[in-house]
């Protein structure tokens, strides 16, 4: 099963790249062959060249053991392998401000098969940050134009929109699913989130946790100028309900608003 699989790799989420970064070697373009099958074959040199050592960078963080992972992570090349088989499926929920870096991210760091679920349009005082949007796509669905824009510009990625509530879903859904990344602001869709990973959790004769059913989410957040990240695995670490009293009372309007359109002194003053 991939259950193995996507523990391990919740073990590496949050962990720094390696910094022995080598410089990759760049394909030099072959002049015009006198035919085209042997165009065609230069052009399949350049391609593999192309893609040779892109990987390289994530193979470094699979295949070794470091000083920033957890006690079940156990490093292979078969963690790759899995990272691009039809058995990891990521979901990225939420494609606003934390929404489209994490699709990017995601889709440079080997996941190839993605899908992202938001709600929401694209409004014009979202395109000073939430970099892939354009004055045209104003009113336009963010998870669609989000999916779109990973697309065309990562090669071998898929990445497939979900217009709707994540309230709409069934919880079947999310099960489908190695790893939920949570893109979101309102502690309320957390909170649901939180519920939904929590309900797969199954425990053995013993009281323990069965490792098998456990659903990794990597919950982000912004308030401000502050954010945090953490990895949440159901039954091992604190979930979301554990720590919602770190939190400070949720006020009616987010900041960016409250900037755009302050109506006391008090929102003002950060």
């Amino acid at each position: 099963g991939h259950r193995r699989p996507a523990a391990a790799i919740a073990g590496r989420l949050g962990s720094s790249p390696c910094p022995s970064h080598q410089p990759r070697p760049r394909a030099t373009v072959a002049p015009a062959a006198p035919t085209s099958q042997l165009r065609s074959r230069a052009w399949a040199r350049l391609a593999i060249m192309d893609l040779d050592g892109r990987w390289r960078d994530l193979d470094l963080l699979l295949t070794r053991k470091g000083n920033l992972v957890g006690p079940g992570f156990e490093p292979g090349p078969e963690l790759r392998e899995f990272l691009q088989s039809d058995d990891c499926r990521v979901l990225c929920v939420g494609a606003g401000g934390l929404g489209c870096e994490i699709l990017k991210d995601l889709a440079l760091s080997g996941f190839v098969h993605i899908d992202v679920i938001d709600m929401d349009t694209i409004d014009v005082s979202n395109l000073n940050r939430q970099f892939l949007f354009r004055s045209k796509d104003v009113g336009k669905s963010k998870a669609i134009v989000a999916a779109e824009r990973i697309n065309a510009r990562v090669a071998g990625v898929k990445v497939t929109p979900h217009n709707g509530r994540i309230e709409d879903k069934p919880a079947s859904w999310y099960q489908r699913f190695a790893v939920i990344v949570l893109g979101l602001d309102s502690l309320e869709a957390r909170r649901h989130m939180n519920s939904v990973v929590c309900s797969f959790l199954e425990f053995d004769e013993s009281g323990a946790a069965d490792m098998s059913t456990i659903k990794p989410m990597v919950d982000g957040g912004t308030e401000g100028f502050k954010g945090h990240v953490r990895v949440i695995l159901p039954g091992v670490t604190p979930c979301f309900e554990c720590t919602l009293w770190l939190f400070p009372p949720q006020v009616k309007f987010p900041l960016c608003t409250l900037a755009e359109t302050p109506r006391s002194a008090a929102h003002c003053i950060e």
